[in-house]
């Protein structure tokens, strides 16, 4: 089972904390043109982005696999 869930930009960086405890075919933080791919969605991990300001960015999602 596959769950979809937007979240707002307050929730990115605890989420974001939150999925490095998780394996990642079961939970992404994902946002959409991040590195400059504005038509898809980029997985965001937290040892590489906890630094990131994501002010830029407006469509997150988790993607949870049950």
């Amino acid at each position: 089972m596959f769950l979809e869930i937007s979240i707002c930009r307050f929730l990115i960086m605890p989420v974001l904390w939150l999925s490095h405890f998780f394996n990642d075919n079961n939970f992404v933080l994902a946002c959409m043109g991040y590195g400059d791919d504005w038509e898809n969605y980029t997985g965001l991990y937290w040892e590489e982005d906890k630094n990131n300001d994501f002010t830029d960015y407006e469509n997150f999602r988790v993607w949870l696999r049950f």
